[in-house]
């Protein structure tokens, strides 16, 4: 496929990349919808409770795995970016926590018989994805 345009100039295509980068920070930096951040950190706790479930314990965690990823579609599909990540270091790394509290949950599950540290790990997933939704709309200069 040929270009009919002239070859830019150096410092048009620093200018050009300069221009989408911006565009891409915008875009990964948008505000989400202020009930997003329960609804996650909700559905975090009831993943790492569902390593306590005797039978269909991985059909549970997939159905609730597959509801975590369909609102999050969906929510991102009406913003106009279902796939984006925000660019918030401290967002990823409490999301970063929460998911390795259920992961916690999971191994705690396995080695112990006691539900409690698996309810506490799920307490604390919770909880620190609640904590990833302040930082989140701190970030994107919402007000809380």
């Amino acid at each position: 496929m040929e270009s009919t345009g002239g070859t830019p100039s150096p410092a048009e295509a620093r200018e050009a990349l300069a221009d989408i980068e911006s565009a891409q920070r915008a875009v990964r930096d948008t505000p989400w919808p202020t009930w997003i951040y329960p609804v996650n950190a909700a559905l975090l706790g009831v993943m790492a409770l569902t390593f306590l479930l005797e039978e269909n314990r991985t059909t549970a965690f997939l159905a609730v795995a597959s509801t975590i990823i369909g609102v999050n579609v969906a929510a991102g599909y009406r913003m106009g970016a279902p796939w984006t990540v925000p660019t918030s270091r401290g967002f990823l790394a409490a999301v970063a926590a929460a998911g390795a509290c259920v992961l916690a949950a999971l191994v705690a599950a396995d080695l112990t018989e006691r539900a409690w540290p698996v309810v506490v790990l799920a307490a604390a997933a919770t909880a620190a994805y609640l904590v990833a939704g302040v930082v989140h709309r701190r970030s994107t200069g919402r007000p809380q």
